[in-house]
């Protein structure tokens, strides 16, 4: 594994946040496919967070650019934060 990322929320869980969290993670699942590892029973079950992987280098510009593309905290209404975690 090349690099870790943690996809959460940006405020304390809620129903209305929980399955809009669920359902990003379904998307970004179809989006990098092939390219970031998902594990999708973990994104049925998260609450918080869920994590991405890569783990091949040459796909980790492109992951983390669409990453950060889709969790940007200068949003106003954006829900979701993203963190890459060192391995």
């Amino acid at each position: 594994m090349i690099a870790r990322f943690r996809i959460g929320l940006a405020e304390s869980p809620t129903p209305d946040l929980v399955p809009q969290l669920r359902n990003f993670g379904e998307y970004l699942h179809g989006l990098l496919a092939g390219k970031g590892h998902l594990n999708m029973k973990e994104i049925d079950a998260a609450t918080e967070c869920f994590w991405v992987e890569v783990s091949e280098k040459r796909y980790l510009g492109e992951v983390a650019t669409e990453l950060k593309k889709r969790t940007r905290p200068d949003i106003p209404d954006s829900h979701f934060t993203i963190e890459r975690v060192r391995i």
